[in-house]
């Protein structure tokens, strides 16, 4: 078991201690995604050591069959779940991870009758990667024994995801306790994530004026072993925005705010984002939609968004004007600031092909988490 403050990675049955969070980490909520999953593999070692990313498996999707005018089906979890274990070996080897099963509907299982959570885990250790597994409050009795079992079994503890309406409820220390109870843990064996789903620049005052008397109020708060407040800001969906455009980064100045306190909160938490997508989940037919191109470049208290003409029409070419546009801008960190920033400078000059949407999600995912990165340790700077 890990002592609190820090994290433990498992490999094959041999449980390690690894350093613990501190001010200059990072917990983006990222869907398990190949575009964000392929971001994490780009970053350095050194910057690895300083990302807990917080996954969450996406529902099932409609899906076309080989002839697109017949039915659509909806993918199995199977499908959605294959290969899990390659997958997070290369995303996240060091089994630094936490994994959450919110957005699966309660009645769904595998074919086997397996939870989908248990099915996703057991992959994972399969692949030598034991992870984290998040519950909450509002889980089913279903879902907190698939969790309770895997805290059991790989002795990791758990993590606890307090979402808007609870942490601002009346029962929260009960509501906290409880979950414990169901997942066979304690407060020292737990990570705590405070989210706050959506934010906009309105909210930012709000919070950074009520959150610190929720917080500091939270019983056994110094007990947990990491604490996280988390939030997302940017927009669910960019189809109605006039682009090119700027979008604040709420959630960041929120936490900036927090942090920056001339009264130090009782516990100074970890920050956490959705990076470059929105806080709710995507509607399952979105993903039947080719949309049109666009690059999501995270800036210092903004997001700059550029976005092309219906891909079906106009094609994939244009990412590479895209990115040249990107690049004009007094916001672009050059191309040694991170693989996505060199993606980015090859793809305007030629040498890198236009890509896809998959692959400018991890370009931009993986700019925004170095960027993040970078800005968390000047901010703590002596």
């Amino acid at each position: 078991m890990a002592r609190p403050g820090q994290a433990c990675a498992t490999y094959r049955g041999t449980i390690q201690v690894t350093q613990g969070f501190n001010r200059t980490h990072y917990v983006p909520i990222l869907k398990f995604m190949q575009g964000e999953r392929d971001a994490l593999a780009q970053l350095e070692a050194v910057q690895r050591q300083r990302v807990t990313p917080l996954f969450e498996i996406r529902p099932p999707k409609p899906k076309r069959t080989k002839d697109r005018r017949k039915t659509l089906r909806m993918e199995t979890l199977e499908e959605l779940l294959a290969r899990t274990g390659p997958h997070l070996a290369k995303a996240v080897p060091d089994g630094r991870a936490f994994i959450d099963g919110l957005h699966l509907a309660p009645a769904q299982t595998m074919a086997s009758g397996e939870h989908p959570l248990a099915y996703f885990l057991a992959k994972a250790r399969e692949s030598g990667v034991a992870l984290v597994p998040v519950t909450g409050p509002e889980r089913d009795s279903e879902y907190q024994s698939t969790v309770s079992a895997a805290v059991a079994e790989d002795k990791r503890g758990v993590c606890v995801r307090v979402r808007k309406q609870e942490l601002f409820g009346d029962n929260l220390d009960e509501a906290l306790s409880s979950t414990l109870r169901k997942a066979g843990a304690t407060r020292e064996s737990a990570d705590l994530v405070l989210d706050l789903g959506p934010v906009t620049p309105d909210d930012v005052s709000v919070f950074s004026k009520s959150l610190p008397g929720v917080i500091g109020g939270i019983d056994g708060l110094l007990a947990f072993r990491t604490l996280t407040v988390a939030a997302g800001a940017f927009p669910q969906s960019i189809s109605r925005i006039e682009l090119p455009t700027k979008v604040q980064r709420a959630d960041w100045l929120l936490w900036r705010s927090l942090a920056g306190k001339a009264k130090p909160l009782v516990r100074v938490p970890t920050y956490g984002d959705y990076a470059i997508q929105g806080a709710q989940p995507p509607s399952p037919s979105a993903a039947l939609h080719s949309g049109s191109p666009n690059i999501r470049y995270t800036a210092n208290d903004h997001w700059l968004v550029v976005r092309g003409r219906a891909l079906k029409r106009h094609g994939y070419e244009q990412y590479t004007a895209l990115a040249g546009h990107v690049m004009e801008q007094e916001c672009y960190a050059g191309r040694t600031f991170s693989w996505g920033d060199a993606y980015i400078f090859g793809c305007a000059g030629g040498a890198e092909t236009p890509g896809s949407p998959g692959v400018w999600r991890k370009v931009g995912t993986n700019h925004h988490i170095v960027k993040v990165l970078k800005q968390l340790t000047s901010l703590h700077a002596p």
